[in-house]
Protein backbone atom coordinates (compact mmCIF):
# COMPACT_ATOMS: atom_id res chain seq x y z
CA UNK A 1 0.00 0.00 0.00
CA UNK A 2 1.24 3.12 -0.91
CA UNK A 3 1.40 6.30 2.22
CA UNK A 4 -1.44 8.30 0.73
CA UNK A 5 -3.58 4.81 1.10
CA UNK A 6 -2.53 3.87 4.35
CA UNK A 7 -3.77 7.98 5.27
CA UNK A 8 -7.09 7.25 3.32
CA UNK A 9 -7.73 3.83 5.77
CA UNK A 10 -6.61 5.55 9.08
CA UNK A 11 -9.09 8.67 8.56
CA UNK A 12 -11.94 6.16 7.38
CA UNK A 13 -11.05 3.78 10.83
CA UNK A 14 -11.15 7.08 13.00
CA UNK A 15 -14.27 8.09 11.25
CA UNK A 16 -15.88 4.98 11.75
CA UNK A 17 -14.78 4.83 15.76
CA UNK A 18 -15.64 8.25 15.84
CA UNK A 19 -18.93 7.62 14.07
CA UNK A 20 -20.00 4.58 16.88
CA UNK A 21 -18.74 6.96 20.02
CA UNK A 22 -21.11 9.31 18.40
CA UNK A 23 -24.12 6.88 18.29
CA UNK A 24 -23.02 5.37 21.89
CA UNK A 25 -23.16 9.00 23.50
CA UNK A 26 -26.56 9.99 22.07
CA UNK A 27 -28.23 6.64 23.24
CA UNK A 28 -26.68 7.21 26.46
CA UNK A 29 -28.40 10.55 26.74
CA UNK A 30 -31.44 9.35 25.27
CA UNK A 31 -31.37 6.53 27.98
CA UNK A 32 -30.76 9.43 30.41
CA UNK A 33 -33.35 11.36 29.42
CA UNK A 34 -36.41 8.88 29.55
CA UNK A 35 -35.51 8.06 33.26
CA UNK A 36 -35.62 11.72 33.86
CA UNK A 37 -38.83 12.13 32.44
CA UNK A 38 -40.21 9.09 34.26
CA UNK A 39 -39.01 10.54 37.59
CA UNK A 40 -40.67 13.97 36.94
CA UNK A 41 -44.30 12.04 36.01
CA UNK A 42 -43.68 10.34 39.42
CA UNK A 43 -42.75 13.57 41.39
CA UNK A 44 -45.96 15.19 39.96
CA UNK A 45 -47.77 12.12 40.83
CA UNK A 46 -46.91 11.55 44.23
CA UNK A 47 -46.40 15.64 45.23
CA UNK A 48 -49.20 16.91 43.35
CA UNK A 49 -51.59 17.75 46.44
CA UNK A 50 -49.16 18.94 48.38
CA UNK A 51 -48.21 23.19 48.69
CA UNK A 52 -45.89 24.44 46.31
CA UNK A 53 -43.28 25.21 48.92
CA UNK A 54 -43.40 21.26 49.82
CA UNK A 55 -43.11 20.14 46.11
CA UNK A 56 -40.31 22.70 45.28
CA UNK A 57 -38.15 21.02 48.21
CA UNK A 58 -39.88 17.55 46.90
CA UNK A 59 -37.81 18.02 44.22
CA UNK A 60 -34.79 19.27 45.25
CA UNK A 61 -34.53 16.47 47.41
CA UNK A 62 -35.40 13.87 44.89
CA UNK A 63 -32.83 15.52 42.25
CA UNK A 64 -30.25 14.98 45.16
CA UNK A 65 -31.35 11.38 45.82
CA UNK A 66 -31.73 10.82 42.04
CA UNK A 67 -29.49 7.43 41.65
CA UNK A 68 -31.24 6.06 44.76
CA UNK A 69 -34.58 6.37 42.90
CA UNK A 70 -33.09 5.44 39.59
CA UNK A 71 -32.05 2.06 41.20
CA UNK A 72 -35.57 1.84 43.28
CA UNK A 73 -37.19 1.86 39.62
CA UNK A 74 -34.58 -0.71 37.90
CA UNK A 75 -35.17 -2.53 40.33
CA UNK A 76 -38.72 -3.06 39.93
CA UNK A 77 -38.73 -2.69 36.21
CA UNK A 78 -36.56 -5.83 36.51
CA UNK A 79 -38.93 -7.69 39.03
CA UNK A 80 -41.62 -7.19 36.33
CA UNK A 81 -39.75 -8.30 33.48
CA UNK A 82 -39.21 -11.58 35.51
CA UNK A 83 -42.76 -11.67 36.01
CA UNK A 84 -44.03 -11.16 32.33
CA UNK A 85 -41.01 -14.34 31.61
CA UNK A 86 -42.74 -16.32 34.75
CA UNK A 87 -45.93 -15.84 33.08
CA UNK A 88 -44.71 -16.82 29.43
CA UNK A 89 -42.71 -19.92 30.54
CA UNK A 90 -43.78 -23.52 29.00
CA UNK A 91 -44.84 -25.21 31.00
CA UNK A 92 -46.83 -22.66 33.25
CA UNK A 93 -45.15 -23.10 36.74
CA UNK A 94 -47.34 -21.75 39.26
CA UNK A 95 -44.84 -21.61 42.02
CA UNK A 96 -42.50 -19.41 39.65
CA UNK A 97 -45.19 -16.88 39.06
CA UNK A 98 -46.38 -16.60 42.44
CA UNK A 99 -42.61 -15.74 43.89
CA UNK A 100 -42.33 -13.13 41.03
CA UNK A 101 -45.29 -11.46 42.10
CA UNK A 102 -43.64 -11.38 45.71
CA UNK A 103 -40.58 -9.97 44.13
CA UNK A 104 -42.61 -6.98 42.09
CA UNK A 105 -44.86 -6.30 45.76
CA UNK A 106 -41.20 -6.30 47.39
CA UNK A 107 -39.82 -4.08 44.82
CA UNK A 108 -42.89 -1.97 44.57
CA UNK A 109 -43.52 -1.65 48.12
CA UNK A 110 -39.24 -0.27 48.30
CA UNK A 111 -39.99 2.37 45.71
CA UNK A 112 -43.06 3.48 47.79
CA UNK A 113 -41.39 3.62 50.67
CA UNK A 114 -38.11 5.71 49.37
CA UNK A 115 -40.53 8.20 48.31
CA UNK A 116 -42.38 8.91 50.52
CA UNK A 117 -39.19 9.14 52.81
CA UNK A 118 -38.33 11.76 50.34
CA UNK A 119 -41.49 13.56 50.55
CA UNK A 120 -41.36 13.51 54.48
CA UNK A 121 -37.99 14.99 54.26
CA UNK A 122 -39.15 18.15 52.18
CA UNK A 123 -41.99 18.35 54.55
CA UNK A 124 -39.74 18.48 57.62
CA UNK A 125 -37.25 20.83 55.61
CA UNK A 126 -39.85 23.04 54.74
CA UNK A 127 -41.45 23.19 58.27
CA UNK A 128 -37.71 23.83 59.83
CA UNK A 129 -37.74 27.05 57.97
CA UNK A 130 -38.73 30.31 59.56
CA UNK A 131 -41.97 31.57 58.13
CA UNK A 132 -41.68 34.44 55.68
CA UNK A 133 -41.84 37.90 57.36
CA UNK A 134 -41.83 36.12 60.72
CA UNK A 135 -39.41 38.22 62.82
Amino acid sequence: MTKRSWIWAAVLVLLGLSLALNFFFIGYAAHGLRQAAGARGLIAEIAGAYSPEVRKEFRSVMRDNRERTFAALRDLRAARADLAAAEKAKPFDEAAVKQAMAAVRTATTNLQATVQDYLLTAIRNVNARPAAGAG
